[in-house]
């Protein structure tokens, strides 16, 4: 099966941020108030997987940009690659490789969002690692996100009970986000590994998986447990 698709939506919000704490660091004071984004985001992707829900073999690439200046108060451009593939190996198991690279930025001397920037870390990202805790901080540790991210994610899916649609998974990501101060290099990216369940139920797709994080810092979790139902694998 292949799709070919391609599409562009509009985008208006007004986000507010308050209750700053005092000691709070001056990338983080600069976003308190009210900022409105006005912008565009045009996408396009080729789809060749056999399923859409639960897919044994072709692939998902796809590229995704937004524009934000068309009025308002923020300013700046964002780009992500994403690419998925999925191999049939034996005994009805599925090995699948996905790897994701972003950049975001902004211009006209207008400071990026902070809700705009790239955290890594979660079930969506990098599991086994904390929201943002893939990423840089501000000087007091706090998770700003990064401006680039690279996310690399490996499964081999394998059935548990066919006749409901049990799987179990084995997985290794690494990834990470970078500040634009910051060198970015494929051998800085935070490893985790791990192992779940999944369940295409009749209430939608069911995640639980519990990712290990292979380069703990002295405020992590050496695991994490996550689980999410209703969005897709």
């Amino acid at each position: 099966m292949l799709f070919r698709s391609a599409n562009i939506t509009y985008n208006f919000e007004n986000v507010k941020i308050s209750g700053i704490s005092e000691d709070a660091s001056t990338l983080i004071n600069e976003q308190a108030g009210s900022k409105i984004t006005s912008s565009i985001s045009p996408a396009i992707w080729r789809d060749t997987r056999d399923n859409y829900l639960d897919p044994t073999s072709g692939s998902r690439n796809a590229l995704y940009t937004t524009y934000a200046g068309i009025g308002g108060d923020n300013y700046f451009g964002k780009v992500l690659v994403d690419s998925i593939w999925y191999f049939p190996v034996i005994w009805n198991t599925t090995f699948s490789v996905r790897g994701r690279v972003g950049y975001v930025s902004g211009f006209q001397g207008k400071k990026l969002p902070l809700y705009e920037r790239f955290y890594v870390g979660g079930i969506n990202t990098v599991r086994g690692l904390g929201f943002g805790e893939g990423g840089p901080r501000d000087e007091e540790g706090e998770k700003i996100g990064g401006k680039t991210e690279i996310i690399f994610n490996t499964e081999l899916i394998f059935p548990i009970e066919e006749n409901i649609n049990l799987k179990g998974v084995l997985f290794f990501d690494a990834g990470r986000s970078f500040d634009k101060t910051e060198y970015v290099s494929v051998g800085k990216l935070r490893p985790t590994t791990g192992f779940g369940l999944r369940w295409l139920s009749p209430f939608g797709p069911i995640r639980l998986e519990w990712g290990f994080n292979l380069s703990q810092k002295s405020d992590e979790n050496s695991s994490k447990i996550e689980f999410t139902m209703g969005g897709l694998f």
